[in-house]
């Protein structure tokens, strides 16, 4: 059954990778994707854990002013999260042309049909992460981020407050200006 589940996830990978491949030209993304992927039975019984910024992790209280003491440090510790947590929800992502999109379909499917077939190699999957502190360390990470992003958002009002310049980025343009291939 198992070398069964073996042979599934190992077609899957393959079948994934090369039509990812070939469809994006983006061999790196899906490479890390499908590793991620077939990492998670290790997530699973604890043996990695997702990494928490050094920044995030000494983050304890999202709406203190106390180091805040001009718009300097404010964009300064503005930039120090984009470093960590990466783009806004808000700022536009490139523009991709059809075949581009079709690409990220065929890769994010390929990535997701890996994940799930290494997800089921585990019976008993919950309680495993539940008993291994799995799951306890996937909500300490996934809390350390949204208190990062709870403090970038508090640091952009409290820029404008303060009446700093370029604080809070201009909004996406509106849907009919944007360039439609």
């Amino acid at each position: 059954m198992q070398s069964k589940a073996l042979a599934t996830l190992a077609a899957v990978l393959l079948l994934g990778l090369a039509a990812a491949a070939c469809s994006t030209g983006r061999t790196a993304d899906t490479r890390r994707g499908v590793t991620d992927a077939a990492a998670s039975p290790l997530r699973d019984v604890n043996l990695i854990r997702q990494e928490i910024p050094l920044l995030l992790r000494n983050l304890d209280y999202p709406y203190s002013t106390v180091t805040l003491t001009d718009c300097s440090t404010v964009a300064r510790e503005i930039g120090a999260l984009d470093a960590v947590l990466g783009p806004e929800s808000f700022q536009p992502g490139p523009d991709r042309n059809i075949w581009d999109r079709s690409g990220d379909f065929v890769e994010e499917q390929a990535i997701d049909a890996a994940q799930d077939t290494a997800q089921d190699l585990i019976p008993f999957r919950s309680w495993v992460r539940r008993l291994s502190g799995a799951s306890r360390a996937e909500r300490e990470a996934l809390r350390a981020f949204a208190n990062g992003q709870q403090r970038r958002t508090f640091l952009r009002g409290y820029g404008a407050s303060l009446g700093c310049v370029n604080i809070i980025p201009p909004p996406p343009p509106p849907e009919t200006q944007r360039r439609r291939r």
